[in-house]
């Protein structure tokens, strides 16, 4: 488990349980031990306080907020041992086109598919009719049905015992949620899993695969046909990264209605609630307009454009210069430097800001595309300016750079302060 994290509402953080271990490692194992006999967890083991993270600058709505569920550790303990339990089954139980969670898999794969089919989308040579529909869940961990979990869990063949166990745990919290760093009164839940679990991520795979599950089954059918990116390319049917769900199919009529009727089952069994305003729908060239109204009559979305975004990465990009698709990361980077702030703070407070947000944003994008010299350039000049000056980029009160850039770069051990070198990440 993370050491300096928030403690849950008896106030022990991880850091109290090592140091005290030779004092209280006898009880706490006897607790768990006795929970894996029983399947019951004593009175407020499982109490959550909900902290509620602001999205925005000035929040209004209950919507502008992000809540983080703050557990008890001795709970973390058992849903943890739970969760090394499940997690190397994981790759056998769960279809390849979840990249979620599961060791082996990684994201980028979910972007640059993605990212291939809106490209074959947009050439005329493709002679294909079809259509990408990205469905985004609202609220998807918090409106899980416990039933489907279980059901979810069983259909995989595990002990009824070890079910019993996980249910106990997801269905047994109580929360409060800390407004000015005070709990309010307490409230239980009737559905969902909270994000703070370290079952969580898991249980919510596993559920969310059923989904995958039932897609197999109708292209085995032949209800539904996917798309193919080339003659010898496998029929892609979906990309999912937790609750980020892409679909794709032939645009007719026939295959709009399947997968409709598919998707409004998977959700009314599962508890999920697709949010049609966020969501949207992509077409191949060769659609005619008469098919897209037909097919947006199925599904209330917007068509997808420039600016559609996926796990972070723009799904459309410019033919001839992938890169300017980007150029909201160097927002990004303004945005976060306000200059009222930044020069306020100690040459020691940006070293640590641009090492652990300014050099860890553009990072993120270099897994999936190869920045030009100059977008890479841009970046670095903004990350330079604010080091010496602590101000934005392009303001003009700019100072002199007593070091080469190359230098500041450098490890500690070579003189440097270790700031990643953005141009040798790109290569």
């Amino acid at each position: 488990m993370k050491l300096n994290a928030s403690p849950g509402p008896d106030g022990f953080n991880v850091e109290f349980y090592l140091a005290a271990w030779d004092w209280i490692g006898e009880e706490v194992t006897q607790l768990v031990t006795t929970f894996y006999k029983t399947g019951i967890l004593p009175p407020h083991i499982n109490d959550t306080n909900i902290a509620l993270i602001p999205k925005k600058l000035v929040p209004q709505v209950p919507m502008d907020y992000r809540p983080i569920s703050l557990c008890n550790v001795v709970y973390k303990i058992i849903a943890k041992s739970l969760a090394n339990r499940i997690k190397p089954h994981l790759p056998d139980y769960i279809d390849p086109a979840q990249q979620a969670f599961i060791e082996g898999r990684r994201i980028s794969d979910n972007i640059i598919i993605a990212q291939e089919i809106t490209h074959s989308f947009a050439l005329k040579s493709w002679n294909h009719h079809a259509f990408m529909l990205k469905i985004d869940l609202a609220k998807a961990f918090d409106r899980l049905e416990w039933s489907f979990i279980v059901s979810a869990l069983a259909r995989k063949g595990l002990h009824g015992h070890f079910i019993n166990l996980i249910h106990a745990c997801i269905s047994s919290p109580t929360f409060s949620v800390l407004i000015n760093g005070q709990p309010s009164h307490k409230f239980k839940s009737f559905r969902g899993i909270h994000q703070g679990c370290p079952m969580s991520p898991y249980l919510f795979v596993i559920a969310i695969n059923e989904l995958s599950v039932a897609l197999n089954e109708a292209l085995a059918a032949h209800h539904l046909q996917g798309i193919s990116l080339g003659p010898d390319c496998p029929s892609i049917h979906s990309l999912l990264f937790a609750d980020d769900l892409l679909v794709c199919g032939q645009a007719t009529m026939q295959e709009a209605n399947s997968m409709a009727q598919l998707i409004h089952h998977f959700c009314y069994i599962s508890g999920q609630t697709p949010n049609w305003a966020k969501s949207a729908i992509l077409f191949s060239t060769h659609v005619s307009q008469t098919t897209i109204q037909e097919i947006k009559q199925v599904f209330p979305v917007s068509i997808m454009d420039n600016n559609f975004t996926h796990l972070g990465h723009p799904l459309i990009l410019p033919a001839k210069n992938r890169t300017a698709a980007y150029n909201f990361v160097i927002d990004k980077f303004l945005n976060k430097l306000p200059a009222y702030k930044a020069n306020m703070l100690s040459h020691a407070a940006r070293l640590e800001l641009i090492r652990s947000v300014f050099s860890a944003i553009p990072v993120y994008y270099m897994s999936n595309i190869l920045f030009t010299k100059k977008f890479i350039a841009k970046l670095t000049a903004i990350i330079r300016n604010f080091w010496w000056t602590g101000i934005r980029e392009n303001n003009s009160n700019k100072s002199l750079c007593l070091r080469a850039w190359k230098d500041i770069c450098n490890s500690k051990q070579e003189g440097g302060l270790g700031i990643r070198n953005l141009q040798a990440i790109n290569e």
